[in-house]
């Protein structure tokens, strides 16, 4: 990759981009069934969705946290998730499964990727290096809540602005009825 061209970057795949940069930084990249480029990167599983017309890439960090259904945490877990996605250049989602009766944490970013953005080694570390730094915050975050409801148990619950600072001004979605 070094020692190509700008015209022959330009030329290159997204997807074949992509390998070449995770095996820059040192990862064994793999392509799955689904056409996914999948990796490891500090010891955490990664998947990236390539969208070639467009040099746009998905990064999707998945079940990198759990918990059960049944943790009286996890009412607050959905507000710190709501809280750190307004913040961060990773998106987080929760998902439930109800048969192992617990929710999984997978979080995701949608960026650019192309030979002009510069050294795509730097940038491409630099992106996946920011999913630790959102894990460290809701990690953060849900242990203070948890130190702090344990000390006051007897309190009213905490409530946790984000979007919830807005809802007064939420406008009503039109939902036609069937007739």
């Amino acid at each position: 990759m070094d020692r190509m061209t700008k015209e022959e970057l330009e030329d290159i795949g997204t997807e074949e981009l992509v390998i070449a940069v995770l095996k820059k930084i040192g990862c064994q990249p793999e392509t799955n069934e689904e056409g996914h480029v999948v990796f490891k990167y500090q010891g955490d599983d990664f998947y990236i969705a390539v969208e070639d017309e467009a040099r746009f890439i998905m990064i999707w960090n998945p079940w990198w946290a759990s918990i059960s259904i049944d943790n009286p945490a996890l009412p607050y877990l959905k507000e710190i998730v709501n809280l750190v996605n307004v913040d961060s250049l990773v998106t987080t989602v929760y998902t439930a499964d109800e048969d192992e009766k617990n929710v999984g944490l997978h979080s995701k970013s949608h960026t650019l990727f192309t030979p002009k953005e510069g050294p795509l080694d730097e940038y491409l570390k630099a992106m996946l290096d920011h999913f630790f730094v959102t894990h460290d915050a809701i990690k953060q975050n849900l242990q203070q809540l948890g130190s702090a409801a344990s000390e006051t148990a007897k309190q009213e619950r905490t409530k946790i602005k984000g979007f919830a600072a807005y809802k007064e001004n939420s406008t009503p979605l039109p939902v036609e009825e069937e007739k």
